[in-house]
């Protein structure tokens, strides 16, 4: 144990604090994205109402003449392009909302990329310690900002639950963050430790 301390400068403590802080990140995180998606949306639980209302005008349409028949389709097709225009714009929203510089964020593959990015990093902290923490700091400061985003969208979604994951992850990321700066703050004291001033005595 003394052989890893002064070899990587940095102490077991410390290291397994910063590995536990991510791996509880990334796992709010993938939980986070698997509610998202299995909430239903607005669109899918308004769908069934939209879909019930011309059913029971096509029962009307039958005892009606010619001509109201054709108002009244006329009237359907203006009310269902509507429809379709609305949840055409809902959804380009929702996936403008979900990409971020041409990635989802919903994504497996992100997910995966997530988890394994978690791993190298833990992996590279096992393997050079304090050589690599400015590299963690970067990191998980550049995913920080996305997650206080995403945290912001979700309150204005009214979700609630996936807005208590995301605030979880931004705030164990923070943590990480807070971690890794006074480590590497305590390895370049050790490293570059102040000179005493020297007493010179006169014969």
């Amino acid at each position: 144990m003394a052989t890893y301390t002064a070899h990587h400068g940095l102490s077991r403590t410390k290291f397994l604090l910063l590995a536990g802080l991510m791996v509880l990140s990334s796992l709010l995180f993938v939980a986070g994205v698997a509610l998202e998606r299995s909430s239903p949306s607005s669109e899918e639980t308004s769908a069934p109402t939209r879909q019930a209302a011309p059913l029971v005008e096509k029962g009307r349409e039958a005892q009606e003449g010619t001509e109201a028949r054709e108002a009244q389709e006329r009237q359907e097709a203006g009310s269902t392009a509507t429809q379709e225009s609305a949840e055409g714009n809902a959804a380009h929203e929702q996936a403008e909302r979900s990409i971020v510089f041409g990635i989802d964020l919903e994504s497996p593959w992100v997910l995966a990329g997530v988890v394994l990015g978690t791993l190298l990093l833990i992996a590279a902290l096992f393997l050079f310690g304090y050589r690599v923490l400015l590299l963690v700091l970067f990191v998980v400061l550049a995913t920080t900002i996305f997650d206080v985003r995403e945290v912001i969208l979700q309150l204005g979604r009214a979700r609630y639950g996936i807005a208590a994951l995301a605030g979880g992850v931004a705030i164990s990321r923070l943590a990480t963050i807070i971690v890794a700066w006074f480590a590497l703050r305590e390895r370049r004291r050790s490293a570059h430790p102040p000179v005493a001033p020297s007493h010179s005595t006169v014969p």
